[in-house]
């Protein structure tokens, strides 16, 4: 594997680059000193990261009943929304639904309403593990000059940096959800190339497993519309301290809404 800087493992990480340091210096993560800089073989990375990121997501369908219980929970003045939430959980057997309400209340609950009393890249890595596996997220590179158009195009549920509500500027990069049945028709339009490195990317489509398409059209749509939860996994995905200080930022402000009203 390749050797990468300090501040590529700390993007990785979701911290800052003094943390990295300290750990290099404290014995923690191996790294070699180049010159005036130090390098970090990937491989030694790892352990690292997947101690940010205990255990395995959650299953597909285990993702998308929190979703739904998500957005049952936020809907109440949309009757429409609340409905076909409602639909997707009655769908499920009784103890997954427990277990979804469970799982949403359990990760809000541990964080509390200021985010600055939680350990962020701990918060980016629940989400992580919690929803996950709600789609196949894809590092794409489309020619700049269709940015416009693929950005407008309906097809795509904007989300992640593309979302108004990531308080984040996107830069020249278009981020949205589209269902597996769409995505190949999306590639071929736009000629999207899918890239190994997520900082050559310009685009980053989450596809919607068929199923949740099939069983429920409007549901993922709706979820990246409402569902604060999944704005929060978008932006802890990008493993960098902003977007991973503005996921933990989205779990506080639900705190504050559901749990301590």
């Amino acid at each position: 594997m390749a050797r990468i800087s300090v501040a590529e493992a700390a993007r990785r990480l979701g911290v800052g680059e003094r943390r990295v340091q300290q750990r290099i210096a404290d014995g923690s993560l191996p790294a070699e000193r180049i010159g005036q800089r130090w390098a970090i073989d990937e491989r030694d990375l790892l352990p690292v990261q997947n101690q940010r990121d205990p255990g395995r997501p959650i299953s597909e369908r285990s993702a998308w009943a929190v979703i739904a219980a998500s957005l049952v929970l936020l809907s109440a003045p949309d009757e429409r929304r609340a409905e076909g939430a409602s639909h997707w959980l009655s769908n499920l057997a009784s103890s997954e639904r427990i277990r979804a309400r469970n799982r949403l209340r359990d990760i809000l609950v541990r964080n509390p309403k200021a985010a600055a009393e939680v350990d962020i890249a701990q918060v980016a890595g629940e989400l992580r593990m919690l929803l996950g596996n709600r789609a196949n997220r894809l590092a794409l590179r489309a020619s700049p000059r269709d940015l416009a158009d693929l950005r407008a195009d309906d097809r795509l549920a904007l989300a992640g940096l593309s979302s108004r509500d990531s308080a984040i500027a996107a830069g020249e990069l278009v981020e949205g959800y589209i269902d597996a049945a769409g995505f190949d028709a999306v590639v071929d339009d736009y000629l999207l190339e899918q890239v190994q490195r997520e900082d050559d990317a310009n685009v980053i489509l989450h596809v919607v497993p068929e199923e949740v398409a099939k069983r429920s059209p409007e549901l993922w749509r709706d979820a990246v519309a409402m569902v604060p939860l999944v704005l929060a996994v978008d932006l802890a995905e990008h493993r960098r301290p902003r977007e991973q200080a503005r996921a933990a930022d989205i779990v506080a402000d639900m705190h504050s809404r559901v749990i301590d009203p």
